[in-house]
């Protein structure tokens, strides 16, 4: 499959099948859905479209493989993700050509998005060796106190399609490593990429039949998957990545039957520019973490919050440079601004844009859209009651205001729904570290951009944004293992009765 890519993004439209217990299987309907790529509207690939038997069929493949695949010495399972990440970084260049025609990623984009992989899998090598257990003193003379870790069992993953090889896999990465097995739905936008290209690679690393299974489905049978993933009892806990609408659901339903859920988000991320940071350093960040796969990030930096004193400055600076990339194809190796993911985005783009202007707001450069692109847009004179102000762009589209002071910039920067990211920029690092402690995202970033991320650190959000665990080693094991307390009596006590 993995040398499919490369010739259906050349000359041919592919097909992909379902992976389920180790095998690929048309759906049981032999129903498919086409698979667009974004910057020319052309078919790329024919997929499998599953139903409900399909699902069923994971699960159970996934249940009945669970209890082998945990037992495993830790040795042996830490084995599979090393080979994974050796196989990988051999077969790059194909993971990249395919994010670069199924979503639109620019060169540079896609191989940052394939450079996070192995480490990845490497992580997760080495959690099968971590410690998770306790040993604890007890009251109770001769008494001894266990606190022990098991696997939940069947964990369902549903994945976004704006870094879907690598949110894919730090979707259930952790929880395959800890001895859970995963059912993977991927975006339908993505299920080449966020998907079935992870299941040729783990095929091929040697993973056990039934430990990773891939379903894919059109739009129309996504709602089918996550409700079968919360209702069945087999499923032991969901991983999520997209829509803060669409988490919140999901996390609603798996409340209703008791079922944990680990969430990341939609956010709506700052940058603060204080008033001694570097101009031109302080426009590259910004740039960067606002316009990177063309906005189309859950970190990307909706609001740019600056220093009345240098705001001018800052802000012809960054327009300037804004205007120096043009959207143009993915392929081309100058690409910075690529398509957005489908119609249905970018009309939404130009909504929040136009509605901006009508009410006020000042468009310095771009503010339209070319065919599938949308030009790199900066807007000011933003107000709070806005739209723009307060809802995820998710587009090469960000909004520069000026702030009197530090306080009223962490005001600002505060003044949303979500906490998924933010950034502070300052030649003060323990002033901006100070500031960082102030700023309500789960994670804040100085001197870099709010675009930032590393398999070994937690990464996770407040309020809209998420919450429902850390992503990461050390998260994942609260959130994909159950704890459990076992006492031994080693000498006989006396009771009362």
């Amino acid at each position: 499959m993995l040398d499919r890519v490369t010739t259906a993004t050349e000359t041919t439209t592919a097909s992909y099948d379902l992976y389920i217990n180790g095998q690929w299987t048309t759906a049981t309907n032999s129903a498919v859905f086409d698979d667009f790529e974004p910057a020319t509207g052309e078919i790329i690939a024919t997929v499998a479209d599953a139903g409900q038997a399909d699902v069923d069929a994971a699960i159970s493949a996934a249940a009945a493989a669970q209890p082998a695949w945990e037992a495993l010495p830790a040795a042996e399972r830490a084995a599979y993700f090393y080979r994974a990440a050796e196989l990988f970084s051999e077969k790059q260049q194909a993971f990249a050509e395919m994010l670069i025609a199924e979503t639109g990623s620019a060169f540079g984009k896609a191989m940052f998005e394939c450079s996070l992989v192995p480490v990845a899998l490497r992580q997760a090598a080495a959690l099968t060796t971590t410690a998770i257990g306790e040993i604890l003193p007890s009251n109770v003379p001769g008494k001894s106190n266990k606190v022990i870790r098991k696997a939940k069992g069947v964990i369902g993953v549903v994945s976004p399609w704006n870094f879907p090889l690598y949110l894919s896999l730090r979707g259930f990465i952790h929880a395959l490593a800890l001895g859970n097995t995963i059912v993977l739905k991927p975006s339908e936008d993505s299920p080449v990429s966020g998907g079935l290209l992870l299941a040729e690679l783990l095929s091929e690393a040697g993973f056990p039949e039934g430990v990773f299974n891939v379903v894919t489905t059109s739009r129309d049978g996504a709602s089918m998957v996550g409700n079968i993933f919360v209702e069945d009892r087999r499923v032991a806990g969901l991983t999520f990545t997209g829509s803060t609408a669409v988490g919140r659901s999901l996390a609603a339903a798996c409340a209703r039957v008791s079922k944990s859920i680990m969430l990341e988000m939609g956010g709506k991320n700052p940058i603060l520019v204080l008033e001694d940071a570097d101009i031109d350093r302080a426009v590259d960040i910004c740039f960067f973490g606002a316009f990177l796969h063309q906005g189309q990030i859950c970190m990307s930096a909706d609001r740019i919050i600056v220093a009345r004193g240098i705001y001018d400055q800052f802000l012809a600076k960054l327009v300037a440079k804004a205007k120096l990339f043009s959207p143009s194809a993915p392929h081309e190796p100058t690409c910075v601004i690529g398509p957005i993911i489908n119609n249905r985005q970018l009309q939404r783009i130009v909504n929040l844009v136009n509605e901006a202007s009508a009410q006020g707001a000042t468009i310095h450069c771009g503010g339209k859209a070319e065919g599938p692109y949308f030009q790199t847009t900066v807007v000011s004179g933003v107000t709070a009651q806005m739209r723009i102000w307060n809802e995820e762009i998710f587009g090469p589209v960000t909004c520069v205001v000026a702030a009197d002071d530090v306080q009223q910039a962490i005001a600002m920067a505060n003044d949303t729904d979500y906490g998924l990211s933010a950034a502070v920029i300052t030649s003060d690092i323990f002033a901006g570290e100070q500031i960082a402690g102030q700023i309500n995202a789960g994670m804040v970033h100085v001197n870099d951009s709010t675009v930032h991320d590393e398999p070994h650190c937690p990464f996770s959000g407040l309020k809209a944004s998420g919450g429902g665990g850390k992503w990461g080693p050390k998260g994942a094991i609260d959130a994909f293992t159950n704890q459990r307390w076992i006492t031994s009596q080693h000498q006989p006590y006396p009771y009362p009765f």
